[in-house]
């Protein structure tokens, strides 16, 4: 899997939309003379979330944004400002693409370092009322 990009959360990307890293947008084939484009990215759960891509149609600089079942997301993961986000793709064609999303939250520095949490993880911890203890792997 390639990862497109990894981006802390800003308060705007929690409350009203997440503002794409332009990096990424090569990754994305948008119709011929479309400035939105929908795709499908899976959680960590395997859950399909449905999302929308739409970059500015004037301007030199596109500032893509994420929309559609983003704020859905940002709910059910329970989000909040400075949790990592991961987006990831399989695939070279167009067609064959899947997208991976993943949403971390650092827990505490450990000799300088941070140490990251998968939300996914976090939460079924704390609805058991267990502290977390197992770690996500980034390679």
């Amino acid at each position: 899997m390639r990862l497109l990009f990894s981006k802390l959360l800003s308060q705007p990307d929690i409350e009203v939309r997440f503002s794409v890293p332009m990096e990424s947008l090569d990754a994305f084939e948008f119709p011929q003379g479309e400035f939105k484009v929908n795709f499908e990215a899976i959680d960590i759960k395997e859950k399909p979330w449905n999302f929308r891509l739409t970059k500015r149609q004037k301007d030199v600089h596109p500032k893509p944004v994420l929309s559609a079942d983003w704020l859905a997301y940002v709910q059910e993961k329970h989000l909040q400002k400075n949790d990592k986000l991961l987006l990831g793709v399989e695939g070279k064609e167009a067609k064959k693409r899947r997208f991976r999303i993943h949403a971390l939250r650092k827990a505490f520095r450990l000799y300088g370092e941070d140490i990251w949490v998968d939300v996914e993880k976090l939460e079924e911890d704390i609805v058991k009322g267990v502290p977390s203890t197992k770690f996500l792997q980034l390679d």
